[in-house]
């Protein structure tokens, strides 16, 4: 099950956006009853469930759930008919029919782009009709894999005005979520991609983007990972930000592994290391069930 990445990957990779073809909308692990399977072996207590709420710009926080004792086959159902998004965060390790497609994807980002894919995490997302998740960006780098419907990309610039440094630093240091301030005007900077079954995306670590479902159902794997370039970069950040607030200072942001980059990732592993291991980001409270009597299959735990 081979993907295909562009001849220009190696030189292009990491610095922007790149499209992949896959196979792996053929699989039957993706249909109703195969994703009935996945969520039945899938550790109960580990599934995320999310609810976005239903502007039009993804601004809505995001509301936490649970589904304790619905099947597999309901949970789809919800998931159809609702207005939730789950991520089955781990799922190369967590569900073995899983690994191959993870071994094969991360195989070709390493022979894309000659580097090692390090901290790997594929996340099966299964998410409903119409969903949007608000405009943010992610730590790791992410290379996004369309299985089922279709859905909107909106990815924007690298650059202060779309993700000021003093939140990305807040970010990488655990301070604050992964959503930024977001205005319409961004979009006329955005590249918009609409993905398909069978398409993959990758873009540049830490740039912003949104995400729009189509009115369908919709499956895609996250695959997360990190490579000694964007690990040497999020360390850096991670310094900067404890110069910003220790020592008001306003330090700029790096890209690429030299002497200071270098420099400040060791201060951030060293840091990190004597931290109190009490620095868990909060967790988001659960507020709602997953019940497919309600509207959106979303019945909040007061009702």
């Amino acid at each position: 099950m081979p993907v295909y990445w562009p001849d220009n990957a190696k030189t292009a990779f990491g610095t922007e956006i790149l499209r992949a073809d896959h196979p792996f909308d053929q699989s039957d692990l993706f249909s109703d009853d195969g994703l009935a399977h996945l969520l039945d072996h899938y550790p109960r207590h580990l599934l995320e469930i999310w609810s976005f709420g239903s502007d039009q710009a993804g601004k809505s926080p995001a509301l936490k759930g649970r589904a304790p004792r619905l099947p597999g086959k309901d949970i789809v159902d919800a998931v159809k008919h609702g207005d939730v998004w789950l991520n089955l965060q781990r799922s190369n390790f967590e569900l073995p029919d899983l690994k191959p497609i993870a071994d094969e994807i991360y195989g070709s980002l390493e022979d894309t782009s000659g580097r090692r894919a390090r901290q790997r995490d594929m996340n099966l997302l299964i998410s409903s009709p119409n969903v949007e998740v608000s405009y943010h960006i992610d730590v790791p780098m992410v290379a996004l894999f369309q299985v089922r419907g279709y859905k909107r990309l909106w990815v924007y610039p690298r650059d202060r005005e779309f993700a000021p440094p003093e939140h990305v630093e807040q970010l990488i240091h655990m301070n604050r979520d992964s959503d930024l301030p977001y205005r319409d005007a961004f979009d006329d900077e955005a590249r918009v991609f609409e993905l398909k079954p069978g398409m993959g995306l990758t873009w540049p670590q830490l740039a912003p983007h949104r995400i729009r479902n189509a009115n369908c159902l919709n499956v895609s794997l996250s695959c997360e990972f990190m490579t000694l370039e964007s690990l040497v970069n999020t360390n850096a950040i991670y310094t900067n930000a404890f110069l910003r607030q220790n020592m008001n200072l306003s330090p700029s942001a790096l890209n690429g592994i030299g002497p200071v980059s270098l420099s400040k990732a060791a201060f951030a592993s060293l840091h990190k290391a004597l931290q109190s291991q009490d620095r868990e980001r909060a967790s988001t409270p659960i507020t709602f069930e997953l019940d497919t009597s309600v509207e959106n299959c979303v019945k909040p735990l007061w009702a």
